[in-house]
């Protein structure tokens, strides 16, 4: 054997990878040149550097540092098997959703995404480093310092996706469930009630349907008192997610206030003092009462929102469970991280147009605005300017073809908001949501309400506006009214017999008593009454029909 041969077989030695089935000294074999020149070409640093990609430390394994490349291997897959194993047992919906409702567990998961992946970042250089040829050439340096740098950016990226989603999600959720923020209350303001049981196969089991407001407000106008121009009931079957979405008109006069209301001091018989006070104003009326009386709003954070909260259920018959407030004027930027919206113009809408009043009191439009824009009638596509315009014009039609435009916008939302769209756009919607909407849902019933959700996207969403056409919004009959609402809910399976709430400008009871229960059989008045507060045909309709 010549000297070079000598000690080319003694740096092999030295150098061997000591790992299991390497047949280097640690096998008690010779190693021979021919096996260290192939051990310790590139194409072997390439590729246990790239198996360390695929799998933390798996290219350790074939390295002297092969306990440490079990070590770490075993760590993630047993990681990878544990959370197989809980979204086996729970359901991956399920956990999905449980995942997304406890920011407590979001940010564990961040904190051990970005630690991971710093860590396999490393395990990848220690894998090139370790398997390089002895002696390379420049070329080769380059090459394996160029392919080590391309995998740990494949690596990284994702996790960098991950962050930053799951960043996004928690600062919205932080902003989102804010129960203090809806109306000023502050982060001592007291936590909602969860109406979720402790039974985890059916958590609605005691609540049949649950009924949630929304409300739609400008953060221009709320700064000087909020205006609810939008308000929508939307009341939903806990156990098929069939739901009905009632549109109460903002210009409802003499609208009932509940006697265990602060309010109910100064409009004993509802709130009748002309066309000034209109259902819209409750919010703000009961705010400057609070101002004038804080002494009667004692443990409420928010009397605003607590009045208009009473007096619509008071106006529907109906509890209501949950609220969610929406800035209009931030909806657009919704709509645009939605990609747009495609809805069915059935009218031609102006948007964006200066509105003035005439000398006989009438909002007119001005043609010579700069902005102003038509909708044309048919299916279009809107992005976010011109969705909130096409839900907040009235000044060439009125406010009940708003009202249709609005809870055709709510359907096509909800119809188009496809899991895909989600992922692809997430953080911004996400963060359009964060910045324009406020709910007393607790986030501990996140994601049993995400679940219902999922079932109201693909059933029955039907319709009842009180408008002009079945309701006189200057004199309105709410016994009428909440007749209507209990033929809407229950006419085919109606619930067990309970108290009837009081007829309007009666309400001699709490706001609970007048909405324990819909009107029952026994409460069917006779059939020449019957005929006159039966609902019209063309009230209550699939919300698909009224906005095609």
């Amino acid at each position: 054997m010549s000297a070079d041969d000598d000690r080319a077989e003694a740096d092999d030695g030295r150098h061997g990878d000591g790992g299991p089935g390497d047949g280097g000294p640690g096998d008690g074999q010779p190693a021979r040149t021919g096996q260290h020149r192939d051990r310790d070409g590139m194409g072997r640093a390439l590729g246990l550097t790239t198996l360390s990609a695929i799998l933390p430390g798996a290219g350790l394994l074939r390295t002297r540092r092969w306990k440490l490349g079990l070590g770490i291997v075993a760590a993630a897959v047993g990681l990878l098997a544990g959370i197989g194993v809980y979204a086996g047992v729970n359901g991956l919906t399920t956990t999905a959703f449980q995942t997304a409702a406890d920011t407590g567990r979001l940010r564990l998961i961040l904190g051990v995404a970005v630690a991971g992946t710093v860590l396999w970042i490393g395990v990848i250089a220690l894998t090139a480093v370790l398997t390089r040829p002895r002696r390379p050439s420049t070329g080769q340096k380059v090459s394996l310092a160029a392919f080590t740098a391309l995998l740990c950016v494949a690596v990284s990226a994702p996790a960098a996706i991950g962050v930053r989603y799951i960043s996004a999600h928690v600062d919205a959720v932080d902003r989102v469930f804010n129960s203090g923020s809806m109306g000023g209350g502050g982060p001592d303001a007291p936590q909602p009630t969860s109406l979720v049981g402790n039974d985890p196969e059916n958590p609605w089991a005691d609540l049949p349907r649950v009924n949630v407001l929304l409300l739609g407000s400008d953060a221009t106008e709320a700064r000087e008192g909020t205006r609810t121009d939008t308000m929508m009931v939307a009341s939903i079957d806990t156990t098929t997610g069939d739901s009905v979405l009632f549109s109460i008109p903002r210009n409802l006069q003499n609208v009932p206030i509940p006697r265990d209301l602060p309010l109910h001091e100064l409009y004993p018989d509802g709130y009748n003092c002309g066309p000034e006070c209109l259902m819209n104003g409750i919010w703000t009326a009961a705010e400057a009462h609070a101002e004038e009386q804080p002494d009667l709003y004692v443990g409420d954070p928010h009397p605003g929102l607590t009045a208009t909260q009473r007096v619509l259920a008071q106006v529907l018959g109906l509890p209501i469970h949950q609220t969610v407030i929406v800035n209009l004027q931030g909806f657009e930027d919704l709509i645009d991280a939605m990609g747009g919206v495609v809805v069915n113009v059935q009218e031609r809408i102006p948007i964006n147009g200066r509105t003035y009043t005439d000398a006989q009191g009438r909002l007119q439009l001005d043609p010579n605005s700069p902005r102003l824009e038509w909708l044309e009638p048919g299916p279009q596509r809107l992005d976010g300017d011109q969705a909130l315009g096409y839900s907040r014009s009235r000044v060439t039609s009125d406010d009940f073809s708003r009202m249709r435009r609005q809870r055709c916008m709510v359907a096509a939302v909800v119809d188009q908001a496809n899991p895909m769209t989600m992922l692809q756009r997430y953080p911004q919607i996400i963060g359009a949501v964060g910045d324009n909407m406020v709910t007393d849902i607790p986030v501990s019933d996140l994601d049993e309400w995400a679940e219902l959700m999922l079932k109201v996207q693909g059933a029955q969403m039907q319709s009842l506006p009180l408008t002009s056409s079945n309701i006189d919004t200057a004199a309105p009959n709410y016994s009428q009214i909440r007749m209507w609402v209990w033929d809407a809910l229950y006419a085919v399976d109606p619930p067990e017999p309970a108290a009837d709430a009081d007829d309007a400008g009666e309400e001699t009871g709490t706001a609970d008593d007048a909405v324990s229960a819909a009107p029952t059989p026994e409460d069917t008045p006779d059939t020449d009454e019957a005929e006159m507060t039966t609902t019209p045909a063309d009230q209550l309709s699939d919300i698909g029909a009224v906005c095609s």
